[in-house]
């Protein structure tokens, strides 16, 4: 049976699939933006490479296609650092070029949209004359190691426009060895364009903006959406090892608690999208407060809090991704008000939301962390049923839960250690492959 919920509502924005479109460049956009948040170091600098890039793609006269792949590359080009180094303090792991190239690499490949896009992370930190003798194809990926030099140099406490020609003078020196020679000359034309420096470290809004207009052709369906959040899911669990594999299992459980709560297939794979995505804004909380094993804080607890709130940013830069954002954005709600980040209450709350809330807490008690084992049955019943009863957590939701636990319970187990396996064969890649050694996240 389907169980019914006061909270049904006439159901969502989009019932069919081809009524839900997201653009490619706009689900880059957010995970940039997430990169960034990592550390104030990293801030803003996946968006300046994507935007130097552009800009010498531009004058070099690089084909659309060839502008796509770079753009996009530029923009996500040091997420292997985020999950080799979670505690990134600084842009020293640029020292340590060839293990953080290769770890990006793998974790886009898995994006199906994205395979030409994994291949010029690879090699963005190759130098030029290598490029040019061994890895003709993937020359192109020197716009990036040029794009990434001129902004890691960059100081943010200067005008670019004084900064930028003595780095391109620097970059000549260079020229003919580690940057190709007719993309530093198109770096150096572009200079002309004063008014692009001035907008170097202007709002994000604006350079994003100035970057989204060329990306219009890239249009993503539900799964292909799902499909692209799985860079989210990993990035976001790959860091801490007691959070490994839990976007997954939250994703799992809420399309199941969704399928049994009357919603349809396609607002099933919106559960699993929400799933992935709930907890992106981890990724401006600290490494070392993630995995601190004991008390926290009242200031500490404060600080994890905020993820709620860094997620709603990241997400509300993805036009028609609303409904999924509020879903994810909301898994820290309470029904009697009690719950972070807006003190949401009743009604207002709707179901898609509810439905995270509980999938979430259930995901959190029964999966296995290192430091315990997950929760039976009756320790989990136990639990939801106290939160149901207390208004925290929707009891109805809840009911469902229980009545279906064995199913839920298998599925989410299965796709947690999916997820494990996943991450388990991209470190044996990158171990047996180039002898780079991973956290262990079992």
């Amino acid at each position: 049976m389907v169980f019914q919920h006061e909270c049904q509502g006439p159901g969502l924005v989009y019932t069919e699939d081809s009524d839900f479109k997201v653009r490619l460049f706009d689900l880059v956009s957010a995970l940039a933006r997430s990169l960034d948040m990592v550390s104030q170091t990293l801030a803003g600098h996946h968006t300046n490479v994507g935007f130097f890039a552009s800009r010498i793609a531009d004058f070099y006269g690089l084909s659309s296609f060839e502008k796509r792949n770079v753009v996009l590359a530029a923009m996500l080009h040091d997420i292997g650092a985020v999950s080799l180094y979670p505690a990134v303090d600084s842009l020293l792991f640029e020292d340590d070029t060839i293990k953080h190239s290769i770890a990006g690499s793998v974790i886009i490949s898995s994006s199906k949209k994205l395979h030409d896009v994994s291949k010029l992370v690879e090699y963005h930190h190759t130098p030029w004359e290598e490029l040019r003798e061994r890895k003709k194809h993937y020359e192109i990926s020197n716009i990036i190691n040029l794009a990434d030099f001129i902004d890691v140099n960059t100081r943010r406490d200067r005008p670019a426009r004084h900064q930028i020609p003595v780095l391109i003078e620097l970059c000549r020196k260079h020229s003919g060895t580690l940057f190709n020679p007719d993309y530093v000359e198109a770096l150096r034309e572009s200079e002309a364009k004063r008014n692009y420096y001035h907008r170097l470290h202007s709002a994000r809004a604006e350079k994003t903006l100035t970057l989204s207009t060329q990306f219009d052709s890239d249009i993503l369906d539900a799964e292909g959406v799902l499909d692209f959040t799985g860079l989210f899911a990993k990035v976001i669990d790959f860091r801490s090892r007691f959070t490994a594999t839990h976007s997954q299992g939250v994703a799992v459980t809420s399309s199941v608690l969704g399928r049994w709560l009357g919603f349809n297939e396609v607002e099933q794979v919106f559960f699993q999208i929400a799933g992935r995505l709930h907890d992106i804004g981890k990724l401006a909380v600290p490494a070392a407060l993630l995995e601190k094993n004991g008390r926290l804080t009242k200031e500490e607890f404060a600080i994890i809090q905020g993820h709620a709130t860094y997620t709603e940013h990241i997400l509300s830069g993805i036009p028609g991704l609303e409904v999924i954002r509020d879903w994810a954005c909301q898994h820290h709600e309470r029904i009697d008000g009690t719950g972070y980040p807006s003190g949401l209450a009743g009604r207002d709350i709707s179901l898609g939301s509810r439905i995270l809330q509980v999938a979430d807490v259930f995901t959190a008690i029964t999966e296995d962390r290192p430091y315990r084992r997950g929760m039976d049955f009756e320790q989990t019943t136990k639990v939801l049923r106290q939160l149901g009863d207390s208004e925290k957590l929707d009891p109805i939701v809840v009911e469902v839960l229980i009545e279906r636990y064995d199913e839920i319970n298998e599925l989410r187990s299965k796709g947690q250690n999916q997820a494990l396996e996943h991450f388990s064969n991209y470190s044996k890649v990158l171990y047996s492959k180039y002898g780079i050694v991973t956290k262990d996240v079992s």
